[in-house]
């Protein structure tokens, strides 16, 4: 594993596994959780170079941060490739932490860059890379 992403067998779709999630033997296998934020946690500040260097290297690291310290990831690198929904999902099953998270990077967009995206723009980032979402939230710029 070299990026965050989400096994093939989550979120589910069998109205069966949607209904049982959470639920261990009947619903589906929620042990990866574990093993995406040990391999987020053993990251170093120098896979931050991936991002470049200049104003995508600073927004990806206040990006990086904020999701650091709200959904209790190992540590405030990810990089380009990661999938944002994982990234902006945290490293565990509960949902509840995902909000708090996504209205303070909003905040910091508005503070620091004075962004205010449009929720379409959000929308069509669902199924970006980190590395996408930053880069189209530097061109709204």
């Amino acid at each position: 594993m070299d990026i965050l992403e989400f096994p093939a067998h989550f979120p589910p779709t069998d109205k069966w596994k949607k209904f049982f999630i959470g639920v261990r033997w009947l619903g589906p296998d929620l042990s990866f959780f574990k093993t995406l934020k040990e391999f987020q946690a053993n990251r170093t500040e120098t896979d931050m170079s991936l991002w470049g260097s200049g104003e995508r290297q600073i927004l990806a690291g206040k990006i990086s941060q904020i999701l650091h310290e709200q959904l209790g990831w190992g540590s405030a690198v990810f990089i380009p490739r990661d999938v944002a929904r994982v990234a902006f999902h945290g490293p565990r099953f509960d949902f509840n932490d995902s909000d708090a998270a996504f209205d303070d990077i909003v905040e910091m967009l508005d503070r620091d860059y004075s962004l205010n995206p449009p929720s379409s723009f959000w929308e069509s980032m669902r199924d970006a890379e980190l590395g996408q979402l930053v880069d189209g939230l530097l061109a709204l710029r």
